[in-house]
């Protein structure tokens, strides 16, 4: 078990590190546990000492402060992937990432649900719900658990399952989706699926990508539009971001549509098949299809993983989305990058889109009692301002505000409530947003039976 304290003067990123930098400071500890042992210990020493634990996987838990205050249980130690091809399930450690789960369980022929990033961090990923690459078709993560191995506020260490009762079943339908600040999580055991049952061609993911210039949003956001709703294998992804360094037009705003199909070729050109146009094509920068690995499957995201700057995910999940939204919301992204150029190269937005199907039949199965409330929105979008001055926070708050009004503009004609993805709130949220009000007030009784004196820090 390493042990260690700031003495005020260390550079913060000598000690702690996280995807952003915003509401870090340095902590009152890191330590990275190597037995369950030592995280009960340091649950202890905090109950004792009103010190706050914060656990940490991946670090991108943007939402959560660290300060003086706050002891950092560094859980890569608990990184461990087992595979049980017999019972179709894999035992997660709660420091596991995804790159290490999707490897592992591709090495078997199988996978799980899991997050868009190789550098998520499970544990995390599952408490907000676990919104995967195949919600589409299997629903979400937290819909597929077996069982989660927890250490608790009083410092005991409990297993929690389906059949669990009293208490322990509040709090293992509670982890499910509203989990923040509630436990550590020292294992999760998740369902897995045979990759061979997908028919995937050669066992790769069929992709469609058409990288387009700024100038064509009017035409990115029909075609994103027209593949909604999509079948349950189709997971489509339309980006706002900016050419990279190095390349003929870099800083130059562009867009990204991305289709991955899991499923057979033929059905893939099908469901994607606004994409294939010849018309579709003439404008693109780049219009490939290709066949990716399964290990491969997030690569695309790695740039947005890098730890460091100040960032923040502000989102909505939505029912519907209209062409005249993407293209207003495309141009405050661009605005926003002109009036902050130092902001500009990394700032990004995302709209993604999967079948609902799945998830409202999962929300009906008897005791399948989840604290994902919004199992009808079918698109989710982020806009992520990165920036590395501080000083830009308000404009950066401006903005994203902005653009997510743009972006409810059709389920707010529709008089649907504004609701947003757990995992990716912002400091000072609106729990209103998160989950229904007598979620709210189960979530607040489970957190008061378990951690009365709130060592684990919660939204």
């Amino acid at each position: 078990c390493t042990v260690t304290i700031p003495k005020g003067d260390e550079d913060l990123h000598s000690i702690i590190s996280r995807w952003s930098d915003l509401g870090v400071k340095l902590p009152f500890a890191v330590v990275v546990p190597s037995t369950e042992e030592d995280i009960i210990a340091v649950i202890n020493f905090a109950s004792q000492n009103s010190l706050h634990v914060v656990p940490g996987g991946g670090g991108h838990g943007v939402f959560v402060p660290i300060g003086e205050k706050t002891i950092y249980l560094d859980m890569k130690n608990f990184n461990s992937v087992a595979v049980n091809k017999e019972e179709s399930s894999v035992t997660i450690g709660g420091g596991a990432v995804t790159g290490e789960i999707i490897k592992a369980c591709v090495a078997e022929g199988c996978y799980t649900l899991t997050g868009n990033s190789d550098a998520l961090g499970v544990a995390g990923y599952f408490l907000g719900g676990g919104n995967s690459f195949i919600t589409g078709l299997h629903g979400l993560a937290v819909d597929h658990v077996l069982s989660i191995r927890v250490a608790s506020a009083s410092g005991s260490v409990i297993t929690l399952t389906p059949s669990s009762t009293g208490a322990e079943a509040s709090l293992f339908s509670t982890l499910r989706g509203a989990g923040h600040g509630l436990t550590a999580i020292l294992s999760l055991t998740l369902r897995t699926f045979p990759i061979a049952a997908l028919s995937l061609p050669d066992s790769k993911i069929w992709n469609r990508k058409l990288i387009l210039p700024g100038t064509a949003i009017a035409q990115a956001a029909t075609l994103f539009t027209s593949l909604l709703p999509p079948p349950g294998p189709l997971l489509p992804v339309l980006i706002f971001g900016r050419a990279p360094p190095g390349t003929p037009a870099a800083g130059a705003p562009m867009l990204i549509i991305s289709a991955n199909y899991y499923g057979p070729s033929a059905s893939a050109e099908a469901a994607a098949a606004p994409l294939l146009t010849p018309e579709a094509s003439a404008t693109a920068i780049l219009a490939t299809t290709t066949l990716v690995d399964f290990t491969a499957m997030n690569a695309s995201s790695a740039a947005m993983s890098a730890h460091g700057g100040f960032k923040e995910t502000y989102n909505a999940m939505l029912a519907t989305i209209s062409p005249a939204s993407i293209t207003s919301a495309f141009a405050q992204f661009v605005a926003f990058g002109a009036a902050n150029p130092s902001a500009a190269a990394r700032t990004y937005a995302v709209f993604g889109a999967w079948s609902t199907g799945a998830q409202l039949a999962n929300a009906a199965i008897p005791n399948n009692k989840t604290y994902f409330a919004h199992r009808d929105r079918g698109v989710f979008f982020q806009f992520t301002p990165w920036y590395t001055d501080p000083a830009t926070r308000g404009a950066a708050d401006a903005a994203a505000r902005g653009v997510v009004r743009t972006v409810r503009e059709s389920d707010d004609a529709s008089g649907l409530e504004r609701v947003i993805f757990a995992n990716n709130m912002i400091f000072g949220q609106e729990m209103g947003e998160v989950y229904t009000r007598e979620g709210l007030e189960e979530v607040t009784a489970v957190k008061r039976e378990w951690d009365p004196k709130g060592v684990f820090w919660s939204p």
